[in-house]
């Protein structure tokens, strides 16, 4: 029976967060986040509960020597209202809050895979819902003498409240990358006001819940803090579901054209894993990740990513090329003089071999030919995740070491899905396809 009761409790303890995180997944509009990582940023936020006891414990210490200095009384219930109030605002709402915030900015706000603004509320949901379940267990199962009745007030109350501050994080986490990967208002930082946002609103679900023990005696304090804490939780879970409609309307790219433009996006791309939202990601030569045919100077040299495509077969000599600048066009080169046709020797009648060793066409005039001449045509741009860089010169991408550009794609500017020719509308996002 007892078996029975902690697989009953433990479900109990674990639906709300499957049921939260499944939520988030479904309203997904394009893709799938790979599952490794988001139980990695879950994990790991799980994990970080141990360095918030660690924490509370120091704060708590700090606190108390705080109230002496005050010279507050703990034995009136005034004075153990201001502890109690301090020590949720101060202590417990920062530190919990701080883990799930530094477990996001550490682990997955520069990861490739962190691509789209919903992005952030995927990954800001498992990093709240990881540590919250297991501060759940942890409260369900140690030193409970009631562990379903803990388990199912929990289930409501606690995991919900971990939950939007997690996703309320993760939300400003993917505006806050879209502008500073896209030049708009990139000294802006919304993620630090969502955690000042979600640290108040954790202080006071703890402060509220604890009221009542305080003043057990007062019937009228213990009913206004249960109406207010049932307030506090309706206008919990009517946020999350705005926020998760909201980032699933407002969903962008965060990859776009001033991150391959300017921020050597394409390179990037190449070397996968974490990314950089500064202009210059290699303003030194690194020799390690230069490739036979690659010039990390100018790594849109063959590529079909940059408005103006390099000569080919160009020269490089260390110091010599100027940095990359996308919006100068080079002057378009003067169309090679035809030489002069040579008529064949004329050999007598009957010569075996005649016409053998007469000049042909100089071999240079034959390449000549031979080399389409795209200098005056329109450059097809291509910019999207690096499934758009597939069939692309760029090493590692198919054509490895072939500098001829293949013809251009066409690729949906919303969700970067390759699209059919004469195709009006994305087959992936439903978006309405442009000829830009």
């Amino acid at each position: 029976m007892g078996t029975a009761l902690n697989a009953i409790t433990l479900g109990i303890a674990l639906l709300p967060t499957i049921v939260i995180m499944a939520l988030v997944l479904a309203n997904a509009r394009f893709k799938r986040e790979p599952i490794k990582k988001v139980a990695s940023v879950f994990g790991i936020s799980a994990l970080s509960t141990i360095a918030a006891v660690i924490l509370e414990m120091l704060g708590s210490f700090v606190l108390t020597l705080f109230v002496v200095i005050l010279s507050l009384d703990l034995g009136t219930n005034s004075g153990v209202t201001i502890k109690e109030f301090l020590e949720y605002m101060l202590v417990v709402g920062p530190v919990e809050e701080a883990c799930k915030y530094f477990t996001f900015k550490w682990i997955i706000f520069h990861d490739r895979d962190f691509d789209n603004t919903y992005d952030g509320v995927i990954y800001g949901a498992a990093s709240a819902l990881g540590f919250a379940t297991l501060e759940n267990l942890m409260y369900v199962f140690v030193g409970n003498d009631s562990p379903l009745e803990t388990a199912a007030m929990r289930g409501v109350l606690s995991i919900p409240l971990h939950a939007i501050t997690g996703i309320v994080m993760g939300y400003w986490f993917g505006i806050s990358k879209y502008r500073r990967y896209n030049n708009v208002q990139p000294e802006t930082h919304p993620e630090r006001k969502a955690f000042i946002f979600s640290v108040a609103i954790h202080g006071t679900y703890d402060f509220l819940v604890t009221l009542p023990a305080i003043y057990e005696d007062s019937q009228a304090v213990s009913t206004g803090a249960l109406v207010v804490l049932i307030g506090v939780m309706i206008f919990i879970y009517v946020l999350m579901g705005k926020t998760i409609r909201r980032a699933k309307n407002e969903t962008h790219n965060i990859y776009n054209r001033y991150y391959y433009e300017q921020l050597d996006g394409a390179m990037q791309d190449r070397i996968g894993g974490k990314t950089s939202e500064k202009r210059r990601f290699f303003g030194m030569p690194f020799p390690f990740y230069r490739q036979q045919g690659f010039n990390p100077y100018d790594p849109y040299a063959g590529m079909n990513l940059a408005p103006v495509p390099a000569a080919p077969n160009a020269a490089y000599v260390f110091g010599t090329q100027q940095p990359y600048n996308p919006y100068y066009a080079p002057a378009a080169p003067q169309p090679m003089q035809t030489a002069p046709t040579i008529p064949p020797v004329q050999q007598p009648q009957g010569y075996p071999y005649q016409n053998q060793y007469a000049p042909q066409q100089p071999v240079y005039q034959e390449a000549r030919q031979q080399q389409p001449n795209n200098w005056n045509d329109e450059v097809q741009t291509v910019y999207g995740p690096p499934s758009a860089l597939r069939g692309s010169p760029l090493p590692g991408f198919g054509n490895a070491g072939n500098n001829v550009v293949q013809p251009p794609k066409k690729y949906c500017g919303n969700c970067g899905a390759e699209q059919k020719p004469g195709a009006k509308y994305c087959r992936v996002c439903g978006n309405k396809l442009t000829d830009e």
